[in-house]
């Protein structure tokens, strides 16, 4: 990821390339301005993701067990990001799913819910991006709608004031 930070005067334009989306996005900035180009650090690459992941579930820093937690259980909500919210939805859900079948929880009973905020329903192609095809295709797959505001609950007021809605299939 790149930020510039700026101050100056605006002459003529300078071109350069930020990784944004899947393409990237080329952008003329003013020259004239004094740039400083910020990179956020990255992390080397886990040797076994999947591994690390499953790690987690089973022996987690704080808490018990993913398995341990939904034993006794009979339904489930996963809440996920839209899809502008990149995450590596691929590669969690499968293990936690597993997690959540072994502790005797039906697909069935189980339902992704799309965080959309205030973003628009995610699209049949946006779900087979953000989950898989094959999760998509299996089970229940509900669209956050923010706007509509009788398919929530409300549960009441923050100290500050603020009221409190959740979807009313949780």
């Amino acid at each position: 990821m790149r930020w510039i930070c700026c101050a100056g005067d605006y002459n003529d334009l300078m071109r350069t390339h930020f990784a944004f989306g899947k393409a990237g996005l080329t952008l003329d900035l003013p020259e004239g301005f004094h740039y400083k180009l910020l990179e956020a650090r990255s992390a080397s690459p886990l040797p076994d993701q999947i591994g690390a992941i499953e790690a987690a579930m089973d022996a987690p820093i704080a808490g018990p067990a993913l398995s341990a937690l939904a034993t006794g259980k009979t339904t489930v909500a996963i809440s996920v990001c839209d899809i502008t919210r990149p995450a590596p939805n691929k590669i969690v859900l499968p293990p936690l799913l597993k997690r959540l079948h072994a502790a005797g929880i039906a697909k069935e009973n189980i339902t992704i819910l799309i965080a959309t905020g205030l973003h628009r329903l995610a699209t049949q192609a946006e779900l087979d991006e953000i989950l898989s095809p094959a999760i998509a295709s299996t089970y229940r797959i509900v669209n956050h709608n923010a706007r509509e505001l009788s398919e929530h609950r409300f549960l009441g007021n923050t100290k500050s004031g603020t009221p409190v809605y959740v979807p009313r299939i949780l």
